[in-house]
């Protein structure tokens, strides 16, 4: 299976957000669609516009390689979002630790292989899963600065904030990526060293995202993951479904969380005073009865002048999944 991870380095404090939260509010992790638009924006501001163009047009009927969002690892503890679906857990030890497993969000590799499998999950391993959540949050620390704006006209000042994440040392992020054309390889790896160069998320004009890249074959526990003969299906990405999925969208899901997403338009190197359409997602950890695949999604803004905005704008909705063994 051509497979693997790659790990992001962060040489820089980094800022991860959404349109709708504070700037001193910070996400810990990156969803799929805005690392694709990030990798679309490193190619287009290091190679041109037209490379950008044809590396979208290459995912808009049959992608070359699907990934993951981006999730936390700390040292040689990888973390994968928790299946929303606990079923398979005793019904004597979810009336006991019923919240303490309702606070769990991540699952170590090798826990979240037991849990696809449904294997015994006993109080000891609810108690150690709980305590490990420590190991994602020790992973980082939070920094507010203060920030000035002047006002160009009046020459007024006034003062905001905005939060950054600082990886600690041998910590950061990663995913997983599966290549259905192999060829794009070297060009996923090239696009990968760009983006580290240019930088993941916002406040890159102070040196923010800045990350070197490990690439690397999976192992036998993601191989396992990936491979397990089951039933039912977990989301490991944000995924928006196709035309042809959203008449049987009901059946299909079984366990699942709903996002909104909207921001701002980002052309390369330049940001736009232009608003893309919101778009909904399913979102990763969600329980699906049978595999989907998802498309890129058309949230250009409608009557834009093309001396402003000269190409279309996609957000990426294609499925990472992986199976999950039912009842």
């Amino acid at each position: 299976m051509d497979a693997y991870i790659f790990k992001l380095k962060f040489t820089s404090p980094v800022h991860f957000g959404d349109t709708g939260i504070d700037l001193e509010n910070v996400l810990e992790t990156v969803s799929s669609d805005t690392f694709f638009s990030a990798l679309v924006n490193a190619i287009s501001a290091n190679l041109g516009s037209e490379e950008g163009s044809k590396f979208v047009n290459d995912f808009l009927t049959n992608p070359p390689f699907l990934f993951t969002s981006l999730f936390p690892y700390n040292e040689d503890n990888l973390f994968l979002p928790k299946p929303m679906d606990d079923s398979f857990i005793d019904a004597d030890l979810k009336r006991e630790f019923g919240k303490n497993i309702k606070k769990i969000n991540w699952l170590e590799k090798k826990d979240f292989l037991a849990w696809i499998k449904r294997e015994v999950f006993s109080k000891e391993k609810i108690e150690e899963i709980n305590e490990y959540q420590n190991l994602v949050k020790s992973s980082y620390k939070k920094e507010i600065r203060p920030r000035v704006t002047i006002d160009r006209m009046t020459n007024q000042t006034t003062i905001y904030h905005c939060g950054y994440i600082h990886f600690c040392t041998n910590a950061g992020l990663y995913g997983l990526v599966y290549f259905r054309d192999t060829n794009y390889f070297n060009k996923f790896k090239l696009a990968l060293n760009l983006l580290g160069q240019t930088g993941l998320g916002g406040e890159r004009t102070y040196g923010c995202g800045m990350f070197e890249v490990e690439i690397k074959e999976i192992d036998s526990v993601y191989n396992a993951i990936l491979n397990l003969n089951a039933q039912k299906f977990t989301l490991l990405s944000l995924y928006h479904p196709e035309v042809e999925e959203l008449q049987e969208l009901n059946d299909i899901l079984e366990c699942y969380n709903f996002m909104r997403k909207k921001g701002w338009i980002t052309s390369g190197r330049y940001a736009l005073p232009i608003k893309r359409k919101s778009v909904g997602f399913i979102t990763e950890g969600s329980v699906l009865n049978k595999p989907v695949r998802g498309t890129l999604v058309d949230v250009t803004p409608e009557n834009i002048p093309p001396n402003i905005l000269s190409h279309k704008i996609y957000r990426y909705g294609y499925a990472f999944t992986v199976p999950l063994r039912g009842l």
